[in-house]
């Protein structure tokens, strides 16, 4: 897929998500007030993932371009619905695990590994010997536990 799709389709997943993630959080409510979920959403995912991009591109550093919409998706959510602290004790861990779970499920299924590239995930096509990947050797050595695998490098 050209890298140009993958933006979008980036933000579409993580919207999904978040969506989810703020659902799941305030599943005891009595009723869920949809329309700000939406709309907190639109300005968290898509307003902080553009921002992250813009500001990466343009060289701004690293904590400015994670950390900023990483604050507002920690604190924006809770404040504006008006989380109890229970609320807020799922919200946030689930908020943590979200990015990491997505980045997972992109870079093993399509092998794209841009979504966070701080740490590497391998392709399942690489795995399967099609290609390889940092420390294939070290995984396959610790998955079946002998000294031939360094035989197949």
């Amino acid at each position: 897929m050209n890298d140009i799709w993958k933006f979008p389709v980036y933000v579409l997943a993580a919207l999904i998500v978040f969506v989810a993630v703020l659902r799941f959080t305030m599943r005891f409510r009595n009723s869920q007030p949809v329309l700000k979920i939406i709309l907190l959403s639109i300005i968290v995912v898509v307003g902080g993932m553009t921002f992250a991009r813009i500001t990466h591109i343009k060289g701004v550093p690293w904590y400015i371009f994670y950390g900023i919409p990483a604050f507002i998706t920690f604190v924006l959510p809770p404040f504006i619905l008006r989380m109890s602290k229970r609320e807020v004790a799922t919200y946030i861990p689930l908020a943590i695990l979200s990015g990491p779970a997505i980045h997972i499920f992109f870079s093993f299924l399509f092998g794209w590994h841009d979504y966070m590239p701080l740490f590497y995930i391998p392709w399942w096509h690489d795995m399967l010997g099609y290609g390889s990947w940092p420390g294939q050797e070290f995984f396959l050595y610790s998955l079946l536990g002998t000294d031939s695998v360094y035989a197949m490098f």
